[in-house]
């Protein structure tokens, strides 16, 4: 990972070295050993910073599990309130674009381009869970290629299956404004699971995090849970 150059105001806000390592994990969520190597310091002084950031919820750690031998790591990611340092204008770009689609093109055209989104991200995040057969380790998997994205996803057991949270949107007004977006999702998630997955509360509702209930699929051809493929822009 390349050293990534703190800016001004968050080295004033926050001091050199913290904000050195908030910057690199603005670029992507990363290991103690990851963040020494790109900031040039110890794994001693970066635990030691780290901690600090923590304590302030500004970052946050994920015990992941190792790809092959080896003890799992901790990786490190911002919260909301640390992703609140940087400017973010993408939920403007998503809303734009969709209401361009919508009104100069027509509703078909803005669903066209959810759905061809929807297998772009299918195609990334089943290609990861390749191998995985079990439906619990499958969701946990998910959860951590969405915080991997930016998502903040976890996966926890419910007295009926899963629960699959996620407490950050990058595009909350967008999908606010254009609530296909939150249906595709649900239905992307129902497909690299091949799991039942019912959405339960959302952000861009306003809700404090995205939920969705995921349970083994049934063989009632009558459930529309059930039902592969996209939808029609019902939210889902």
């Amino acid at each position: 990972m390349a050293s990534t150059p703190a800016n001004a105001p968050l080295i004033d806000l926050l001091g050199e070295t913290r904000a050195q390592i908030v910057a690199l994990l603005h670029d992507a969520p990363c290991t103690v050993a990851g963040l020494a190597d790109a900031a040039g310091l110890t794994e001693m002084a970066i635990r030691r910073q780290l901690r600090e950031l923590v304590a302030d919820e500004l970052v946050t750690g994920r015990t992941v599990r190792s790809p092959g031998p080896g003890r799992p790591a901790v990786r490190y990611r911002l919260t909301p309130r640390g992703e609140r340092l940087f400017p973010d204008r993408s939920s403007d770009l998503a809303d734009d674009v969709l209401t361009f689609l919508h009104d100069e093109r027509g509703k078909s055209e803005m669903i066209a381009f959810l759905r061809w989104r929807q297998k772009r991200q299918q195609a990334h995040y089943a290609e990861a869970l390749d191998g995985i057969g079990e439906l619990d380790d499958r969701v946990e998997r998910l959860a951590e290629l969405l915080s991997d994205d930016g998502f903040l996803a976890e996966a926890t057991s419910d007295p009926d299956g899963f629960a699959l949270t996620q407490t950050h949107c990058a595009i909350k007004e967008a999908a606010a404004a254009h609530p296909q977006l939150c249906a595709f999702e649900a239905a992307l998630f129902r497909e690299v699971l091949g799991a039942r997955v019912t959405r339960r509360e959302t952000i861009a509702s306003g809700a404090t995090a995205c939920v969705c209930h995921v349970e083994p699929r049934t063989t009632n051809p009558t459930d529309p849970t059930t039902t592969r493929g996209a939808p029609d822009g019902h939210q889902g």
